[in-house]
């Protein structure tokens, strides 16, 4: 079969890939408690000696790292011994984190990476011009064909994603691509029918969750199409040009308020339901005072005071911006009166549980608002090595808003007795 139809690649980061078949080797909602979803990921983690506290409950003493979070205290909790089984260590955990899954062990069915917020973009996000943003860096949101899908990480550009109209010819342009994607696609149904009438059954269940991902690709472009001549919600820049009394720096890692703004600003014009923002690695040397080394090699800090002393002040920025944020989500209301943290689930976390020892157990995960039971840190015991699956609690946060689901990857049930 040849690449053009192996790989589907177009407008908006299509991109399909047909999984290994055995039998063919050689051969080519309503009543909802919240409604939109935006997830923050750090992509070295947290160091877990001031992430996590000590104490269980609801009157635990507030850990370093989550003191900027006090005011609010009441609005998220923090959940201890949560992992994904299974998955092992290294920096390719940080991939992970919203599918459970390492990318050698879905060879034969990619379509096992799908992720969380792509899998809520379907369900949550057909209303809306974007069913997702994926913002910041990349590595966290996986299409259901089993792709990573790129990220916008320039806050000039998204905003000019957001507000700013294309003109004639990029419209005429988009219409092109939308038209050749589709024309792609026709080939692959093609393909499908013909494969089919020779396949053994577990190869047809798995070309049946293929084609379900192309369908979804012909959702996402009928969408794109529909949206093109639908003017764009009108926004003052001042968000990403400043005043001349407080201009903006839009380099990382100044611009992080200036993405949750925009972030802010995506919800209230219900531009998009779905939000991911994450936080990059790398080992940039942050321009923060006392910081004299690079980012990755303070993670790998073994300990030492000093070092720590540096991280620590890299995350105190993280959880200060995060605390920012809430404080904004709190004050704008939605289409229906709610605040917006009222109707939103903020979920803050990485696939990276300890970054010094590569380590991808007891996973740094917060959840905040969308109608949830917060102010608790939850604490699970360890089975062996694994401690209780994060997919129980993607299980909540998928039926909390409106999914009708009773599973997730590696989920075993769901943590509705202490979220719900």
């Amino acid at each position: 079969m040849s690449d053009r139809r192996n790989f589907l690649r177009g407008l908006g980061g299509v991109c399909l890939a047909l999984p290994a078949f055995e039998s063919l080797s050689g051969a080519v909602a309503s009543g909802q408690k919240a409604k939109r979803f935006v997830c923050v990921a750090p992509g070295y983690g947290m160091y877990p000696g001031g992430f996590f506290p000590e104490q269980t409950g609801s009157s635990y003493a507030m850990p370093k790292l989550l003191e900027p979070m006090q005011r609010h205290r009441a609005d998220f909790s923090v959940f201890s011994n949560l992992d994904h089984p299974g998955v092992g260590g290294g920096h390719g955990c940080t991939n992970t984190f919203l599918n459970g899954m390492e990318l050698k062990d879905t060879k034969d069915n990619p379509q096992r990476l799908h992720s969380l917020d792509q899998l809520l973009s379907e369900k949550i996000g057909q209303q809306t011009r974007f069913g997702s943003l994926r913002l910041g860096s990349g590595g966290i949101s996986w299409s259901r064909a089993g792709v990573k899908l790129p990220t916008e990480g320039g806050p000039a550009t998204l905003f000019a994603k957001l507000f700013l109209e294309d003109n004639s010819k990029m419209k005429a342009n988009q219409r092109r691509f939308i038209e050749e994607d589709g024309s792609i696609l026709d080939v692959v149904h093609a393909d499908a029918r013909r494969l089919g009438t020779r396949m053994a059954k577990t190869d047809k269940d798995k070309l049946d969750e293929y084609l379900t991902a192309v369908r979804e690709v012909e959702r996402r472009l009928q969408r794109q199409a529909k949206w093109i001549d639908v003017p764009k919600p009108r926004q003052n820049d001042e968000v990403i040009r400043g005043t001349d009394e407080m201009p903006v720096d839009l380099s990382y890692p100044y611009n992080t308020p200036v993405m949750y703004d925009l972030m802010v600003l995506a919800l209230q014009t219900q531009s998009t339901n779905v939000i991911t923002f994450g936080h990059p690695g790398g080992n940039r040397l942050f321009p923060f005072d006392g910081i004299e080394l690079g980012y990755h090699s303070l993670t790998h800090h073994g300990k030492r005071p000093d070092l720590l002393r540096q991280l620590t002040i890299i995350e105190l920025y993280y959880t200060q911006q995060l605390a920012r944020f809430l404080d904004r989500m709190k004050r704008t209301k939605d289409a229906d009166g709610r605040s917006h943290l009222d109707s939103t689930i903020v979920m803050f976390g990485s696939g990276m549980g300890n970054a010094s020892s590569h380590s991808s157990r007891n996973l740094p995960v917060l959840l905040a608002g969308g109608g949830f039971k917060t102010g608790h840190h939850h604490t699970f015991e360890r089975q062996g090595r694994d401690g209780r699956p994060l997919c129980d609690l993607f299980v909540s946060i998928l039926q909390q808003l409106g999914v009708e689901a009773d599973s997730f990857s590696t989920s075993q049930g769901n943590l509705n007795h202490l979220v719900a």
